[in-house]
């Protein structure tokens, strides 16, 4: 049978006023009817440009070479006609970014349905022709078409789609918008997707549930799916076969199994070799030296200059493409130069270059003083409701968190985790004096504080910040010198020492003076990400707060950003808070870890014992839910949504969604329950956990700390 799909030789580029960038550069590969096919690789790598070349959205850039067949047509010579025909109604994209894909005018379902309509041809439409390409902003939807979008949305897993089908797309969580993104792409009922990342913002239950529905569109509806995604583990998890890319070429495809259990090529075999999940806890990660090149010269193998293996003649010579098996195959001069996958030890901390001082200090029972206390705090907003709501029912209250307690000791670092929504950004915001609390009380260094234009100037010096998103925290009109010394001129420091602090910091991140006069956009995004921290540290603050430090970064610089931590942390004693939807991450830096659910803390303890024996259904399927490389994840997804916080549910907050629930749990509110290294807010900790344990946390502390 013919491939659904088959590009072959594509070459796509982009000229540049200094030099033409040759972006994809003789890509081939083919997708079957009913099948998924991986694409992976850092950023750069041409992952995206092959896609939006496919359904004919590659400008600025130009296809200068090569075929995409599509169901037996041609679409690189094709004409507009042709090209708007497949777009939608045979091709859909799913976009990385729903908040900038979608409307923000126009509610969902108008969305859906315009997707709908823009590609359905002829009388026999199933959603009405009277929509056309006018807009239907403010027309009355019929019936038909409205239930249409109900059931798209219902079927992407949208709970109370009925209702939040006139929702806009700022009223939906990042995961929800993802889901309707999806929606929007299978109005049409196409037969390919294209997937751009679709997950990489996600945390890890919305992801398996996406993950799922993609496989059941494969395996249900025969939809062909082309998956994009920097995270082997999710390509693992679904895909029949991958294809590796590196400077716009294909560098090994092949079975999905076969290609990420026993790689031949030596840039999948250091992919692989990055991955958090793949080394101890704690221990340095290996790293791919070098960024990806602009193809502007395509001699030799584009890898060269990174390879381990490479010799002169990779330098100047194109390398051959070999079948190692059956529809395994290699570009590559040096297989037999490659070794196998689990060659290179990963080794404990000392052999990695890291000693445990950090952890010794975490243990000491004589560490009474925290660097920040949370006693009892609450945060709560008032809802947007009409004066008439207001008379009736009172104002509503959104609790975004809920009498959480907890500790940040000197020298740790504190992981917190859980789902969108969760609580868990707003605990950094108040952390950091970004939002003030409703009720309860923050110390610092034994000394309550507030918002922040209410802490003196020694305890704003204390508590830095990174954000999660680099490139909209940094101005895009000043340097990194000028972006490094931002907290120096709060802080007041002269500007004859400015110079010298700020190099000095870019130092401890490991970017050289050459990196001082750029500014944002010239910079890649793990340098970014080194550029905010260098930021954060520049006062050397007690407590460094990073709110997902390497959401949406290549494996491999996430390894360099996670090891950079690890240093900083070692060299200097500061205290680290992550907050992360990554358990991957958390457990690798982490001593301790927070699990939130619904503004609360269901679970806290020994970032070890959470990860080898979580005593919270919760946590277990947190964990459950992360996909590895062997694709046995074994998440079962979880049942019904996230409640709204405005109505929270008696008894246990997360019994709506326990596989585990009992007829108590929906009218008891759980106490604190010991198990092993953790502490558990479940009537049935012991029996998630599998044993109960002595009254210390794992780490040698009380029990309220």
């Amino acid at each position: 049978m013919d491939p659904l799909l088959r590009v072959d030789n594509l070459q796509t580029e982009f000229r540049l006023p200094e030099k033409t960038v040759r972006a994809v550069n003789g890509v081939t590969f083919e997708v079957g009817r009913g099948e998924i096919v991986g694409i992976v690789g850092e950023s750069g790598s041409g992952k995206s440009v092959t896609a939006r070349s496919i359904v004919g959205l590659e400008e600025p850039g130009e296809i200068v070479g090569g075929t995409v067949t599509f169901d037996g047509t041609e679409l690189t010579e094709a004409d507009r006609t042709t090209k708007r025909r497949i777009r939608g109604s045979g091709i859909s994209m799913l976009f990385q970014d729903p908040g900038a894909s979608l409307n923000p005018v126009l509610t969902v379902g108008e969305q859906i349905l315009e997707a709908a309509t823009l590609t359905h041809d002829g009388p026999a439409k199933s959603l009405p022709a009277a929509f056309g390409f006018q807009s239907f902003r403010r027309r009355p939807l019929w019936s038909d078409a409205r239930n249409e979008a109900i059931g798209l949305l219902e079927r992407v897993g949208i709970a109370d789609a009925e209702r939040r089908i006139d929702d806009y797309p700022h009223e939906f969580s990042g995961g929800m918008r993802q889901r309707v993104m999806l929606a929007v792409a299978l109005a049409a009922n196409p037969t390919l997707l294209l997937a751009d990342e679709p997950t990489t913002a996600l945390d890890t239950t919305t992801q398996a549930q996406l993950l799922d529905l993609l496989a059941d569109l494969s395996e249900i509806e025969e939809m062909s799916i082309v998956l994009i995604s920097h995270d082997l583990g999710v390509v693992s998890e679904i895909c029949d076969r991958v294809v590796v890319l590196y400077g716009g070429e294909v560098m090994e495809s092949g079975p999905t199994e076969r290609v990420l259990n026993n790689p031949r090529h030596p840039y999948t075999h250091g992919l692989l070799r990055c991955r958090i999940d793949a080394n101890h806890s704690g221990t340095k990660l290996p790293t791919i030296d070098g960024t990806v090149p602009d193809r502007f010269d395509s001699r030799g193998c584009p890898f060269a200059s990174r390879c381990s293996y490479a010799t002169t003649e990779c330098n100047t010579t194109e390398p051959p493409v070999t079948t190692v098996e059956s529809t395994h195959h290699v570009k590559c001069s040096e297989l037999d130069s490659v070794p196998d996958l689990d060659a290179h030890p990963t080794g404990s901390n000392e052999d990695q270059g890291f000693d445990s001082g950090t952890k010794s200090l975490v243990n000491d029972d004589s560490v009474t003083d925290p660097v920040v206390r949370f006693e009892n705090v609450s945060k709560e907003y008032e809802t947007n409701q009409s004066v008439l709501e207001s008379v009736l029912s009172g104002r509503e209250q959104l609790t975004a968190v809920n009498d959480v307690s907890f500790v940040v000791r000197p020298g740790e670092t504190l992981g917190i985790v859980g789902e969108s929504g969760s609580g868990k950004s707003t605990i950094a915001e108040l952390m950091t004096g970004l939002s003030g609390l409703t009720s309860g009380t923050i110390r610092l260094n034994g000394q309550p504080v507030g918002i922040a234009e209410d802490r003196s100037h020694d305890q704003l010096n204390d508590v830095g910040m990174v954000f999660q998103d680099a490139r909209s925290s940094c101005n895009p009109r000043l340097r990194v010198r000028e972006l490094v010394a931002e907290p120096l001129i709060e802080a007041g420091w002269a500007q004859s020492e400015q110079w010298d602090r700020v190099r000095e910091v870019l130092e401890w991140v490991e970017l050289g003076p050459e990196h001082a006069d750029r500014r944002p956009h010239q910079l890649s995004g793990g340098q970014l990400q080194r550029v905010a921290l260098a930021r954060a540290m520049a006062l050397e603050p007690e407590l460094v707060v990073l709110d997902e430090p390497v959401s949406g970064l290549d494996v491999s610089i996430q390894a360099t950003v996670c090891n950079l931590l690890l240093e900083l942390q070692e060299q200097s004693g500061q205290s680290f808070v992550i907050i992360s939807h990554d358990l991957k991450v958390v457990s690798h830096l982490a001593d301790r870890i927070l699990v939130t659910y619904l503004g609360e803390i269901v679970e806290r303890g020994a970032a070890e014992s959470l990860r080898d024996s979580p005593a919270h259904p919760y946590t277990a399927a947190l964990f459950d839910a992360v996909p590895t490389i062997d694709g046995t994840s074994g998440f079962e997804p979880l049942e019904g949504a996230v409640p709204s916080p405005i109505d929270r549910p008696d008894g246990c907050s997360f019994h709506t969604r326990c596989p585990m629930v009992e007829s108590k749990c929906q009218t008891e509110s759980p106490d604190w329950q010991q198990v092993k290294g953790t502490q558990s807010r479940c009537h049935f900790a012991e029996s998630v956990a599998g044993e109960a344990s002595p009254d210390v946390d794992g780490l040698g502390n009380d029990v309220d700390e």
